[in-house]
């Protein structure tokens, strides 16, 4: 899962109504969009701030008409199971890869995630996938 992240100076958290992510598109260019959707809110987008991979690589994100994308950051953060922030900082040219579902000409941005690599099993057993 992911929990929140750190773009320019700024926290962008889940726990925040109405909460956006930048995505860097094909030109250099930065647009947000809402991240996710909200648990408990009807809609017919896929409620939670994420997307596993292995869910989009057996096609269960295709009535969404997935299109990856980078999600640019400098740093990531997970809870832990006692729900205390873990900050992990990224290298530049990193990003965290993220899915954009479209429903009815509207989009929502997922982080895309995988099983968490050992080293950070402690913290969470879903992680980012940070890619280049």
């Amino acid at each position: 899962m992911c929990s929140g992240i750190e773009y320019l100076g700024k926290m962008h958290l889940w726990r925040d109504v109405d909460v956006t992510l930048p995505v860097l598109m094909k030109d250099g260019s930065i647009r947000w969009l809402k991240w996710g959707e909200r648990h408990g809110v009807q809609s017919a987008f896929v409620q939670g701030p994420c997307a596993r991979l292995d869910s989009i690589q057996a096609g269960k994100w295709q009535r969404f008409n997935p299109m990856p994308v980078k999600i640019p950051i400098t740093r990531y953060m997970e809870r832990n199971q006692k729900c205390a922030p873990y900050w992990v900082k990224v290298e530049d040219g990193q990003y965290l890869q993220g899915l954009v579902a479209t429903v009815n000409g509207e989009q929502r941005v997922y982080v895309v995630t995988v099983d968490a690599p050992q080293a950070f099993r402690h913290v969470q057993d879903r992680w980012p996938r940070v890619i280049g």
